[in-house]
């Protein structure tokens, strides 16, 4: 997995732009990279996976934040973020959205950037709540 990322101080988003295979290990890593530097920023996230081949399972994905971002910092679960999808990966990331937003997590998935950016600008960051 390769991945770089851009600041839209502006819009006040992290664009994270991933290619290659993303499994748990690289994924964990990014995020809490990215994440880190989302909250002193107080900044949004859209990661694009449009480059990517997911390969996290579903149970993996269904405790990601409870397994790897909790312990590390519960404010994780505060930041807004969108993923932007392929068609391969595009029903695991829908499923995704579905089982993180049902448990309090901040997240859409969209097919293009311009959207994401969209639906990020209209949601309020609530940092400070926990």
């Amino acid at each position: 997995m390769d991945y770089s990322y851009r600041i839209n101080k502006i819009n006040k988003i992290i664009l994270v732009t991933v290619v290659g295979e993303l499994n748990a290990t690289n994924f964990e890593k990014l995020c809490l990279e990215i994440y880190k530097q989302a909250l002193e920023l107080k900044y949004k996230v859209i990661f694009d996976f449009i480059g990517t081949n997911i390969t996290i399972s579903v149970g993996e994905a269904y405790y990601w934040f409870t397994e790897h971002l909790d312990n590390i910092d519960i404010r994780y679960r505060k930041i807004p973020i969108a993923y932007i999808a392929n068609d391969k990966n595009w029903s695991f990331l829908e499923f995704v959205e579905t089982m993180w937003s049902n448990g309090g997590i901040v997240i859409k998935v969209f097919k293009n950037e311009a959207f994401a950016v969209k639906w990020l600008i209209s949601i309020r960051y609530k940092q400070n709540e926990t």
